[in-house]
């Protein structure tokens, strides 16, 4: 005799309302990466007096400040999440 209330039922697979949406490209990391990097840059160029070498180093420290500040904030911010 079958024993119909051991067979699974059929499920309906149906979209969901409102679909996740991807994964923004644009973090807090690159932006803060490009406005520190300015800021760098430019305290750098007129506190060497308009040296380029050390105007590019201001720049670099500039985006390694920006990359360490922004990677916090996305890290705080998926924590909230």
């Amino acid at each position: 005799m079958p024993n119909s209330h051991h067979r699974h039922k059929a499920k309906h697979h149906h979209q969901p309302a409102h679909p996740e949406q991807k994964k923004k490209k644009f973090t807090a990391a690159i932006f803060m990466m490009v406005m520190f990097g300015i800021f760098g840059i430019s305290i750098a160029y007129f506190t060497s007096g308009g040296d380029l070498v050390r105007s590019i180093l201001g720049a670099v420290a500039g985006i390694l400040v920006g990359y360490l500040f922004g990677n916090g904030m996305d890290k705080s911010a998926r924590e909230k999440v």
